[in-house]
């Protein structure tokens, strides 16, 4: 939250200026806070309701029974035999007998990867090369991803069908500009050599420019977002 004096505040959300009365605090999936404007109260809300589809999955500690992300819970053998599950504080007090005290987390993360390798070579074995995955509903899709920043500061590769679903729950912070977008800016072709592609820019920078009577300074941005979105690809 930023404070811009005593009494006007900026929302976590939109990034607008408003009363400090008018803000409402929201407690995200993660754990942060976040305050929110009357606009974006109800998107945070929901947002926070609809946890797993923007945050990793959650266990409760046995010990101090708080609510944790799942890869940082152990599961501890105490010396009777009994199994609990501890956050990494609890498992460190905790009676174990050490000899059977396992990290849930290392196997699950271990069992992930696993899997991951095992989809990824049969995937290059089977379909085109040209597809990726959308880190959303784990899907290889031809069709290009967004990139996506979502309201509690993650940066995801979502398809489209995620990414509209992802604006309907109110989870997405902001949505960056595909590599489609930014050529048809620019106006060059999907095989554009960096010099062609530099090229354009300055030809159409010099267009878009606020001084000039045929730009502004919203053209002018989108010409260099979408120079520098294709500066990523090069």
């Amino acid at each position: 939250m930023a404070v811009v004096d005593d009494r006007q505040v900026g929302c976590d959300g939109c990034g607008r200026t408003v009363p400090l009365e008018e803000l409402t605090a929201i407690t995200m999936p993660d754990g942060d806070r976040v305050a929110c404007c009357p606009r974006c109260e109800p998107h945070a809300r929901e947002a926070a309701r609809k946890c797993s589809s923007i945050d990793q999955r959650r266990r409760t500690c046995d010990g101090c029974t708080d609510t944790i992300l799942a890869p940082r819970v152990e599961d501890v053998v105490l010396e009777d035999g009994t199994v609990i599950t501890c956050c990494p504080e609890c498992a460190a007090q905790a009676p174990a007998a050490d000899s059977k005290t396992t990290s849930a987390s290392s196997e699950t993360d271990e069992a992930t990867r696993t899997a991951d390798d095992t989809r990824t070579r049969g995937h290059s074995e089977l379909t085109d090369e040209d597809e990726a995955l959308c880190t959303q509903c784990n899907e290889w899709v031809t069709a290009e991803r967004f990139e996506i920043t979502t309201i509690d500061g993650r940066s995801e590769r979502f398809c489209p069908t995620c990414t509209e679903a992802a604006e309907e729950n109110g989870i997405v912070k902001a949505i960056g500009m595909r590599e489609s977008e930014a050529r048809d800016v620019l106006s060059v072709d999907p095989g554009a050599s960096n010099e062609e592609i530099r090229a354009a820019f300055h030809r159409e920078v010099k267009r878009a420019h606020p001084d000039r009577q045929s730009g502004s300074r919203s053209a002018f941005q989108l010409v260099t977002d979408a120079y520098e979105r294709l500066q990523k690809d090069t």
